[in-house]
């Protein structure tokens, strides 16, 4: 199995989101987005990227909220997402994002 089909199927077997308050409120301050609408994300296709931080292991998952490319950061345990960040994605991201999905979206040559 590839590492990102690896990655997509940590991600199919989450049941549910988690997150402390605190930063929740203040990424709502700072980004204008909501880790209780930020669960969104994982319901359309993603982009999934791993980007450890110090020893726990993070992921960057691109996506869309309410028509908006988004980036949420997050860890998991066990079966659930524990959300660290979201926000709008930035040129870049949203670069790398797109140019995922049309990858993702040619024909394999196996």
């Amino acid at each position: 199995m590839a590492e990102d089909d690896a990655v997509q199927e940590l991600f199919a077997r989450i049941v549910a989101f988690e997150w402390d308050e605190d930063k929740r409120e203040r990424n709502l301050h700072d980004h204008q987005v909501d880790f209780n609408d930020a669960r969104r994300v994982f319901d359309e296709p993603t982009f999934i990227r791993r980007s450890d931080r110090r020893a726990e292991i993070r992921y960057m998952v691109f996506g869309f909220l309410n028509g908006d490319e988004t980036v949420v950061v997050c860890t998991l345990r066990e079966q659930n997402c524990r959300l660290i960040s979201a926000r709008r994605a930035r040129r870049d991201e949203r670069k790398k994002y797109y140019g995922d999905l049309t990858r993702r979206s040619e024909p394999r040559q196996d």
